[in-house]
């Protein structure tokens, strides 16, 4: 498993290098990555790197012609972990997911544990209403839940945005009108995709307060907006843990 998660981000290091992408954007990345994966040091990866090539499949990523060199990176790599990931593992909320979030006010979120093998990534929802959440899930996208029924894992917790009722209002129905949109793999360069489609959970929510509030939801500002970018974000408040 370690070695697979190290084979994947060394392909970030190889690739980069012979592709037009900056070797600092390639280094950001490969940081944030290393945030969520924090078993795999970066001397192996470095050294991996010299050793293994991603396969050719890389080349062979497309988007109708659209998606950009950094985002064929991005998917490719994502997909491969994901790909591994799904033979034994549940992604978003397995493991020790016991406890019922409970409802909270329209525009609040949560942040729960989430880990997929031993990549801890986190994941976050949306309160469309007091007891209804709405939520970007692998595989199965964007969808509804009861808050009374959806189970989050111990330290979880439920933040509200600091701004108006009208701002959380309409971020909350922007993302119900998303339900139905499939999940994205390409979580490590998010911010650099569009708002329609395909959106993995934290995109889902950084997305709707862009839009509508022009809140940037993500504390480092880096590719990704990931889970914990979310819940660290100046502009939340803490509400309760579980």
């Amino acid at each position: 498993m370690k070695r697979f998660i190290a084979f994947a981000l060394a392909g970030i290091l190889v690739i980069g290098v012979q592709s037009p992408i900056r070797a600092s954007a390639v280094q950001q990345q490969k940081d944030e990555m290393l945030q969520i994966q924090p078993i795999v040091s970066v001397e192996e990866i470095q050294k991996q790197g010299e050793e293994l090539v991603l396969p050719t499949r890389l080349s062979e990523e497309k988007n109708n012609g659209q998606m950009n060199k950094q985002n064929q990176l991005s998917i490719a790599i994502t997909k491969l972990l994901a790909e591994h990931f799904g033979k034994t593992d549940k992604v978003q909320g397995g493991g020790a997911a016991s406890y019922i979030i409970g409802p909270s006010a329209s525009g609040d979120f949560f942040y729960t544990p989430a880990s997929t093998a031993f990549v801890d990534h986190g994941h976050v929802g949306l309160y469309y209403s007091s007891n209804t959440i709405v939520e970007s899930i692998f595989p199965t996208g964007v969808r509804s839940i009861s808050a009374n029924v959806r189970l989050v894992e111990k330290g979880a917790v439920v933040k509200s945005v600091s701004t108006t009722s009208a701002v959380k209002r309409n971020a909350a129905n922007w993302a119900y009108s998303q339900i139905g949109q499939p999940y994205s793999l390409n979580f490590m360069n998010n911010r650099n995709t569009g708002h329609m489609g395909a959106k993995n959970c934290s995109k889902l929510i950084w997305s709707a307060y862009l839009l509508f509030g022009g809140l940037d939801l993500d504390v480092n500002k880096g590719f990704g907006v990931y889970p914990r970018d979310v819940r660290d974000a100046k502009q939340t408040t803490f509400i309760r843990q579980i």
